[in-house]
């Protein structure tokens, strides 16, 4: 006889549509709660005490529910992710047997990896869950029975599908609905996204921010951020989604990030804002928005956000007159805003070959203290600006201990590693797992933690590839799983999933 569930773990209709594009009710929605339910019974019953609790029951039934319901319904969430898997790596998914995979149809191996996906991120802060864990094989084969058994009886949601289709004609507003679903509402994007946002949100009110500093927030994480599957934008998951056959396909993948900052409006016409950004001083034409605010030309500052969308920028999100110029911080952190990354990787090459001068031409180096950092950093710059012909009163200001020991760690070692598309990466207390003629803390019975090389997102993916294609880490078992061949075979997959905004390095100039 089946427990009762607890009503308070009951799955309503609200819990179902936050997981839909649409706020009310369709006609197969009482079907898929249920499904929702029997699935979370079937999970409640399972050995997940470990990091299931509360409310994840809710949360990983529905994923699983949503998951059978794109299936039965065509919608092409999940085979738009895959596909791009494919394109990537060859294969549909990483970690599991593929030799019986059918695209479009309920696989084990999709309910595998969801239920991986998920359970990932409830223990991020604590460690890395083995895709091989008996405990998800044992949940995913009683679901994988579950949704077998009901295939024959699932509803297709019409109403699903035609909400998901984007008319070859939408505008900006448009768009961002479709891309803020992709982010907030879609099931295998859900959790973590909103798990982002709530903690944004605790962050603004702990900085006793306004509903206008969250809404800000949403729409930064909206533009600016990536999921961990694939490393993707919500524009590039749009993109894929509706595939390179939509009139709109190109417009949207090339979504720029949203560029925040203060703008001095210069002009206004009919139809555009001609802004200036004052730390870069950059021209930009933007689309006359729809403000509660009046605008003067040459005096009114505005602090917002802007999006280019096809051949035109768009101001994205909450913007607000300042009135005092000299009270706002930070202007000076937004003086590269529009730089070119070509430009910047110029700098980062001449940076480069000073450092590999004093290194004796080698990308990394390992350090006993702070002090020596500072002194090595110096040698560096010294080099630089006699190169280059620029007076060291003119350079940067920088500081290495905010950019690197942000936390008073006991420092044991430093390594600094140029990496050629971002420039100086220091990290400490890791020299002791690498093996190198001239790294003097390597030891060789300390056992290479490459969990945490992984999952920490300080650490870049330049960095890791390197000490794996020069063979200066030992890859050991992960959480004792004979399957630990994954940590090379599906490395690429693990980095964009773990490193998320770091998998590509972008320059960071202490010079200029």
């Amino acid at each position: 006889m089946k427990k009762r569930i607890p009503r308070l773990l009951r799955i309503a209709l609200k819990d179902w549509l936050e997981y839909h594009p649409y706020n009310r009710e369709v006609s197969s929605d009482h079907f898929y709660i249920d499904l929702c339910n029997d699935l979370q019974h079937e999970i409640l019953h399972t050995d997940v005490d470990d990091y299931l609790v509360g409310t994840d029951y809710k949360c990983l039934a529905c994923v699983l529910a949503c998951y059978f319901e794109d299936i039965i319904s065509q919608t092409g969430l999940w085979t738009s992710f895959i596909d791009e898997h494919h394109k990537l790596y060859g294969k549909y998914l990483p970690f599991y047997d593929m030799a019986c995979y059918e695209r479009g149809d309920i696989n084990l191996a999709d309910i595998q990896f969801l239920i991986w996906h998920f359970t990932s991120h409830l223990t991020i802060q604590s460690h890395f869950i083995d895709p091989y864990s008996l405990v998800n094989a044992e949940i995913a084969l009683v679901v994988y029975d579950l949704l077998n058994e009901t295939s024959g009886q699932a509803p297709r949601n019409e109403d699903l599908k035609e909400a998901l289709t984007l008319k070859p004609d939408a505008n900006i507003e448009t768009v961002k609905e479709h891309l803020d679903f992709c982010f907030f509402g879609c099931y295998f994007h859900h959790y973590y996204m909103t798990t982002l946002m709530e903690e944004g949100i605790l962050d603004v009110k702990n900085r006793k921010g306004t509903q206008q500093d969250i809404d800000d927030r949403r729409v930064h994480i909206l533009f600016n951020r990536v999921t961990p599957l694939l490393a993707q934008h919500s524009c590039e998951i749009l993109a894929h989604w509706v595939s390179d056959a939509h009139p709109l396909y190109k417009n949207i993948k090339s979504f720029s990030k949203r560029k925040e900052g203060l703008y001095l409006c210069e002009e206004i016409t009919a139809t555009h804002l001609q802004m200036k950004h004052i730390a870069s001083g950059k021209q930009i034409n933007v689309k006359n928005p729809d403000w509660d605010f009046s605008l003067e030309a040459g005096k009114t500052i505005i602090r917002m956000g802007i999006v280019q969308w096809g051949d035109d920028w768009y101001a994205i999100g909450p913007a607000f007159p300042v009135t005092d110029l000299k009270s706002t911080k930070n202007i000076d952190k937004e003086r590269s805003l529009f730089a070119l990354v070509s430009s910047q990787l110029g700098i980062i090459k001449r940076q480069e070959e000073c450092f590999l001068e004093v290194n004796q031409n080698k990308r990394i180096l390992f350090l006993e203290s702070k002090h020596e950092t500072f002194l090595f950093i110096d040698r560096v710059w010294e080099i630089y600006h006699l190169k280059y012909g620029i007076d060291t009163i003119d350079r940067k200001l920088f500081d290495v201990h905010e950019i690197t020991f942000n936390v008073d760690d006991d420092l044991e070692n430093i390594v600094l590693f140029f990496n050629p598309h971002a420039g100086i990466e220091f990290y400490p207390n890791i020299a002791q797992y690498i093996s190198m003629e001239n790294n003097p803390y390597f030891d060789i019975n300390t056992e290479t933690d490459v969990e945490n090389l992984i999952l920490d997102e300080r650490i870049s993916t330049d960095f890791i590839r390197f000490l794996i294609e020069n063979q200066m880490i030992e890859i050991e078992p992960i959480s004792g799983s004979e399957g630990f061949h994954y940590v090379l075979t599906d490395c690429d997959f693990l980095l964009r999933y773990w490193k998320k905004e770091r998998y590509l390095s972008e320059p960071v100039l202490f010079v200029e």
